[in-house]
């Protein structure tokens, strides 16, 4: 007899051998063509050149398709059986269309779809075919083949038709495979000495000698009358059940769709119709088949464009055997975003798998993103939010986080039911036991889930899984392998397992940290974009609590375009040029739109008066009274405040804009200020000391080294030197950055190791200098051919220092940091998240500690002692390291994959040092950060003084007003606030006008909890970073 080591080789060669005679060829159809250069959604008409074509037609160009039509009817040899199409069309992704309606995928993983499980003989088939010649891309690796020259490009893209034929399933062939490819996967998972590994080999020698080995070299009638007999041998095996204590694997069908990546959003639009069309074809070859589509931003391309899909898919979720599930309205960044960007998602996702399904998302489905904010569970909750699922921890660089089934607490102490499952694999016996095995905590979790399938450009499962899938439901020596859907499994988790382990904090993906970085653009219309739908919402609340018509649709239009560029491989600067072009336009447009908007707003809350004298509009979108700096653009060059115990400069900004900076006004928190203008000069009396090298403002006594950064620093107010011995601040740090892999989204440990303080000085000059401001211009030149300006701004009324730079970027594989060696003793440093913020270790005691050596932040990072501190701002960047007292933002990387330019071109942003001389509090950092993120508003305008009334009070400093808007439903007006220091506060809350009715809801606005108001004053207190949502109505 054979050993047991070349029975089972020798079986898997009769398997694979097998598996090319699944399918009897029919006939090969004739066909016409017709390329386009457009993606249609359906087959062209009769008008269109359709040509009759052959085996070897050539088609093709980058981004170009074709369309392959037929019709034909069956022969009587097919009545009533299960048919199959093979498209040999070149193209790397197509789709069938049958009968006007898309019925499946061809791909590298689907070479055949089903066009009917029941031939009709009768009945014409229209057969059409959309095949996509493929989407230009360099790939991800900065190790990858340059890519190809501009004239070989073209060539890459030419694809060679062979044939397009029917075939009919032998049903027979197929139960064979798949029964003996279940057992020989099975048998190479169970142990050497086990007695059904035993048994099973045993009749595996029987079968081996059943059947004929190499079914090429025989007729099929003498070859296929063999295999009923071997699975005959192989039913008792399969047949064998599990004892008790066998665990299970809950098995979905799953394909993960990147919104846009390696393909533009437009190819997204195609890839959910193949993908989702191939599902509903496998749903009707089995019946049992669960599946979960996560994003509903993609199920409302499809009720765009394929309507008819839209429809199929709303049975099946009627069955019960589609899930729509996920939440969000895409699969977001998840540390970049603002929460409210969050909370959005959120509202639009819900609201539109509401719309399209009559169904709510319970789980957060979030697999292939980039590490998770600890902010989410408050949110998640707060938006009916049970349960959460990725896979992407597993891709960790140095550890290991320690559960894999959990209770994931956030900075506020909600939390979320967690699972880690697994994606992009088969639902087979050696993955189902593989997975299990890798389960860290047997004793506490008796399950696993695994969504199977093709995923990242959609495809998802081939009926070769489902047959698999059919045999494994509970067979011995494998974990029991049960279809289900992700809300009843996690229901199950929560419901029937005890003594969940906790994890606290942040889900950090120690992988992937150059994407907090890259592509800064994006980055930049992200977080600007955010900020103006914020004040657009406010003018318009404004506006509308006098009778203004409130622009929902609008409003609702530039977030739709705002949440879908977060997507978590366009907001991260992960994908390919067309795709990073196409965001940052979009954003771009968005901020102005919105900006736009804002005016609007506010010219509709306070008309013009026609008859009035200059005056200048401003407008307060934080929650206290704003008394330092209002930058006014705009107005004539000789007007100046018309009101007395001001003070104002005229300035030119770094981008050449004029501007009058005004001192000496209260505008009030969540309301609006006119001042009058006279024609008039400012006075020029500074309080500000200017040498060679050294200067003194009303805060501090600085000196520049030859390089020109700040070598030295000493806080007036402390009497304390800022600066560590040998450092500096404003260090630009510059280093080669060429990751082991995955070159736009990756930072290496020991690219640290490569960075050299090598900018070199031009010039530096004094281009204003004045009561409020002294600007100091410097120039450098950097790298191999990259150029910097800035202008350091000392303010007379606070001691931050602005540090507004422009880049004219031109390197390659370059990281660009601005660094700041402090002389402050911090073990851990704070870090503003969503709604809050976090402390992470200056220091790397553990292995965990020493990979997060880029971490994120939002606008702030402070270290601090007990009675004084440091704080680095920023208005656009995200990605730092802190060590010690080294604190380095990250400015600029420039990978070239899959985006060959990198970041090449112009960069504006702003950046800040602010030493504050008390402990960390919201009056120190958090309130700064936000004003130099959100500056007053300045619209001007005709009319007289008029002083607006804060339209929300607060009366506790470290509680925060982040919106203000009028409520979905159109009743009323609704404020979201939250706890910003990890305290817990009582607060009263005022509201101007005459308030009817308050009440307490969740982040969707509904069930509402009503509050006691009084004189137009509610009570409330917040737990340590509680987010808490007011929905107000008014008289």
């Amino acid at each position: 007899m054979l050993t047991d080591k070349k029975i089972l080789p020798k079986l898997r060669h009769v398997q694979e051998r097998y598996t090319t005679y699944l399918f009897e060829p029919v006939s090969e159809l004739r066909v016409k063509a017709v390329e386009t250069a457009e993606h249609l959604r359906l087959p062209p008409g009769d008008q269109a050149d359709w040509q009759p074509v052959t085996s070897g037609f050539s088609w093709g160009a980058p981004w170009g398709s074709a369309w392959f039509r037929t019709r034909t009817q069956l022969p009587e040899s097919c009545s009533g059986k299960r048919i199959y199409i093979c498209a040999e069309t070149g193209a790397p992704e197509a789709m069938l269309v049958v009968d006007g309606t898309p019925n499946g995928v061809f791909d590298p993983n689907h070479p055949v779809v089903m066009l009917t499980s029941e031939g009709d003989t009768e009945h014409t088939y229209d057969i059409a075919i959309e095949a996509y010649a493929g989407t230009p891309c360099v790939g991800s690796s900065p190790n990858a083949i340059a890519p190809p020259r501009d004239e070989e490009r073209p060539a890459r893209f030419r694809r060679t038709f062979q044939q397009l034929s029917l075939l009919l399933a032998r049903e027979d062939v197929i139960a064979f495979v798949f029964d003996l490819r279940v057992l020989l996967d099975l048998v190479e998972t169970l142990p050497d000495h086990s007695l059904r590994r035993g048994r099973i080999t045993s009749a595996l020698q029987k079968i081996y000698t059943a059947v004929d080995a190499m079914p090429g070299e025989t007729e099929e009638a003498r070859w296929r009358p063999k295999l009923a007999a071997a699975r005959r041998l192989m039913q008792p095996l399969l047949r064998a059940r599990n004892g008790d204590t066998t665990p299970t694997v809950g098995i979905i069908g799953h394909s993960h769709i990147d919104t846009a990546w390696l393909w533009t959003i437009a190819e997204t639009e195609r890839k959910c119709a193949r993908t989702f069309s191939s599902i509903l074809n496998l749903m009707r070859q089995y019946p049992e088949f669960t599946f979960i589509q996560s994003a509903p931003c993609h199920m409302e391309m499809v009720q765009q464009y394929y309507p008819e899909l839209l429809d199929a898919a709303r049975e099946a979720v009627a069955r019960g055997t589609w899930e729509v599930n996920g939440a969000m309205y895409v699969e977001p960044d998840c540390n970049i975003p603002s929460g409210e960007s969050f909370v959005r998602q959120l509202l639009f996702g819900q609201r539109a798998t509401e719309a399209l399904f009559g169904v709510r998302s319970d789980t957060f489905w979030q697999p292939d993103v980039f590490g998770y904010s600890a902010a989410l569970p408050q949110i998640l909750q707060g938006c009916g939010v049970e349960f959460f699922l990725t896979t992407k921890l597993s891709w960790n660089d140095t550890t290991r986080l320690p559960y894999d089934t959990f209770t994931w607490k956030g900075i506020d102490g909600s939390s979320v039911i967690t699972h880690f499952n697994k994606i992009h694999c088969w639902p087979d016996p050696k993955t189902l036991a593989s997975q299990w095995r890798d389960v860290q905590h047997p004793d506490v979790q008796d399950r696993h889930l695994c969504s199977f399938g093709f995923g990242d450009g959609g495809g998802g499962p081939q009926f070769e899984m489902l047959e698999v899938a059919r045999r494994v439901g509970d067979l011995e020596g494998c974990p029991k392998g049960e279809y289900t859907t992700v809300s009843s499994f996690m229901q199950g988790v929560r419901d029937e397992l005890d003594c969940l382990p906790v994890w606290n904090g942040e889900l950090y993906l120690e992988l992937h940290r150059g994407t907090l970085t890259s592509i800064a653009g994006v980055k930049k219309g992200n977080r600007k974009s955010e900020i103006a739908l914020r004040n657009a919402e406010l003018a318009w609340t404004l506006a509308a609590l006098q009778g203004a018509t409130y622009p929902t649709g609008t409003l609702n239009g530039l977030w739709k375009t705002l949440l879908i560029n977060q997507f978590h491989d366009i907001l991260p600067g992960s994908s390919i040029p067309a795709v990073n072009d196409q965001a940052i336009r979009e954003l771009s447009a968005c901020q102005t739109q919105a900006a736009e908007l804002a005016v609007q707003g506010l010219q509709e809350a306070h008309p013009a008066d026609t008859g009035g004298s200059a005056a200048v509009l401003l407008a307060n979108s934080l929650s206290w009274d704003r008394t330092g700096e209002c930058v006014v653009r705009d107005i004539a060059d000789d007007h100046i405040p018309a009101i007395g115990g001001t003070s104002c400069q005229r300035i030119v900004e770094l981008d050449g804009t004029p501007a009058l900076v005004v001192s000496g006004l209260t505008v009030p928190a969540l309301a609006t200020l006119v001042i009058p203008l006279t024609t008039g000069e400012p006075e020029e009396t500074s309080p500000f000391k200017v040498r060679k090298q050294s200067l003194e403002t009303p805060f501090a006594k600085v000196r520049f080294d030859r390089l020109g950064r700040i070598a030295s620093f000493v806080d007036k107010r402390t009497r304390r030197e800022l600066v560590t011995k040998g450092g500096g601040l404003n260090t630009l740090w510059i280093g080669e950055d060429i990751p082991a892999n995955w070159d736009n989204w990756d930072v290496d440990y020991d690219q640290a190791l490569k960075m050299q303080a090598e900018t070199r000085l031009v010039a530096r000059t004094v281009v204003a200098d004045g009561p409020l401001q002294l600007r100091l211009q410097l120039e450098y030149e950097l790298g191999d051919a990259s150029r910097v300006v800035q202008h350091v701004v000392f303010h007379s009324t606070t001691a931050r220092v602005d540090f507004e730079t422009a880049v004219d970027w031109q390197e390659k594989h370059k990281l660009l940091k601005a660094g700041f060696t402090v002389d402050v003793l911090a073990a851990t440093a704070r870090h503003e998240i969503q709604y809050g913020h976090l402390e992470r270790p200056t220091h790397e005691n553990r292995p965990a500690d020493r990979a997060q050596f880029e971490i994120c932040n939002h606008k702030w990072t402070d270290l601090s002692e007990s009675r004084f501190g440091i704080a680095l701002l920023n208005d656009c960047k995200y990605g730092l390291s802190v060590r010690d007292g080294d604190m380095r933002l990250t400015l600029l990387k420039s990978g070239t994959h899959p985006d060959p330019r990198g970041d090449n071109g112009q960069h504006a942003f702003t950046y800040s040092l602010l030493p504050h001389d008390s402990g960390f509090s919201t009056e120190s950092v958090i309130r700064p950060a936000y004003e130099l993120n959100m500056p007053v508003l300045a619209t001007p305008t005709t009319g007289v003084p008029a002083i607006g009334k804060s339209l929300v009070q607060i009366d506790q400093t470290n509680v925060i007003v982040e919106v203000v808007k009028m409520a979905e439903d159109g009743t009323g007006l609704v404020i979201r606030l939250y706890e910003a220091e990890r305290s817990g506060t009582w607060c009263n809350i005022g509201f101007a006008g005459n308030v009817e009715h308050v009440a307490e809801t969740n982040m969707l606005e509904e069930s509402g909890k009503p509050l006691t108001v009084k004189n137009s004053t509610v009570s409330l207190y917040f737990r340590p970073f509680e987010i808490k949502t007011l929905k107000i109505k008014t008289g």
